[in-house]
């Protein structure tokens, strides 16, 4: 993503003025973003990739940063107790918890306490990958207690009419210069 310019015939050239390693500290280098709009429905106990929300980036220096900003829409049925989400580089969760005991380590939930409803959840994390290889980011979610269904982008109710709503989701990752 470097910029060259060259300045006069013979008088001299500047090269790289804007190189990635060039850029100030905090400065965004790039930027990838993801849209989910389509629904998603699992009845899994166990972690699931999301569909259609991963998005991938090569930062260009093993010092700069990814900046990731998240938000995901989402219910469960009323037999699906609870339902984590969670964030993952690879395969190492990202803004987890310690684990402690059997519990789950999640980035944000989205349960709701009616059929009707819609919860939101998301993440604002800035990664410390130490890479200049290409990063995918993605999102998996699980049922985590009872046995019913989890859904993305709609409630548990998804009624087709005007009294009902389908929401999207959204991922932007950011490369900023270490």
């Amino acid at each position: 993503m470097a910029l060259t310019k060259v300045i006069g015939s013979g008088i001299g050239t500047v090269t790289n003025q804007f190189a990635d390693g060039n850029m100030a500290t905090g400065s965004v280098i790039q930027v990838v973003t993801v849209h989910k709009a389509t629904v998603f429905t699992s009845t899994s106990t166990s972690f699931v990739d999301i569909t259609d929300f991963t998005a991938a980036i090569t930062p260009s220096s093993t010092s700069n940063k990814i900046m990731i900003m998240a938000t995901i829409n989402g219910s469960q049925d009323v037999n699906a107790n609870r339902t984590v989400l969670r964030l993952l580089r690879g395969s190492t969760v990202m803004m987890g918890a310690t684990g402690n005991g059997d519990r789950i380590v999640g980035t944000c939930g989205v349960s709701t306490p009616h059929a009707d409803l819609i919860g939101h959840g998301g993440a604002t994390f800035l990664d410390s990958p130490s890479s200049t290889s290409e990063l995918v980011y993605k999102w998996q979610g699980i049922v985590s207690a009872g046995s019913g269904s989890f859904f993305i982008n709609r409630s548990e109710n998804d009624t087709d009419n005007a009294g009902y709503a389908r929401f999207g989701s959204s991922m932007i990752l950011m490369e900023v210069a270490g």
